[in-house]
């Protein structure tokens, strides 16, 4: 017997690929709730940044990162915005104590987001973007720590905190 099954749309999907984004999400941010997991957690964001970094190269998508680690997580914002659609980084503005205060729209993954920021500290250890970042900020010594984030998904609105520095452990110091 044949089964045909009906073109998917777009928001069943999208659906698919936020329950992967929460599901890796909350696997690492429980596995984070102690000091030897968030290690172990941080290893494997780091790890899926580089397997990520690796098939996106493999599929002509590049970015040259640069040598100050604030040109590293710019390089690699152009790369997934610009190439990949991956959303629309509207603003950016520095905070005295929360890093950069970025304003996002229509971020892939927005549904998995709001729903992990009101469990774990860092929603976004599914985030690609932000594994790539970390991955190839270790190679200078330095990662991102986030702040916080404020999802509105009625609004297709994500905002993050989210700072650069030295050092590469982001969950457990």
């Amino acid at each position: 017997m044949t089964i045909v099954a009906e073109p998917r749309t777009e928001p069943q999907r999208d659906l698919v690929y936020d329950a992967l984004v929460y599901g890796l999400g909350a696997t690492l941010g429980d596995l984070a709730e102690s000091r030897v997991g968030a290690a172990l957690a941080e290893e494997l964001h780091k790890a899926i940044g580089r397997h990520i970094s690796e098939f996106l190269a493999r599929h002509g998508v590049t970015y040259e990162v640069g040598d100050a680690p604030e040109d590293v997580a710019r390089a690699v914002i152009g790369a997934f915005t610009e190439q990949l659609g991956f959303a629309v980084l509207e603003s950016t503005e520095g905070t005295e104590d929360r890093g950069v205060h970025g304003t996002w729209r229509d971020i892939l993954g927005l549904a998995a987001y709001a729903e992990l920021e009101r469990d774990y500290p860092d929603p976004f250890l599914a985030c690609p973007l932000n594994a790539v970042i970390r991955f190839e900020l270790e190679k200078l010594g330095h990662t991102i720590e986030v702040h916080g984030s404020r999802s509105r998904p009625s609004e297709g609105v994500l905002e993050s905190w989210e700072e650069v520095r030295p050092g590469t452990r982001f969950l457990a110091r």
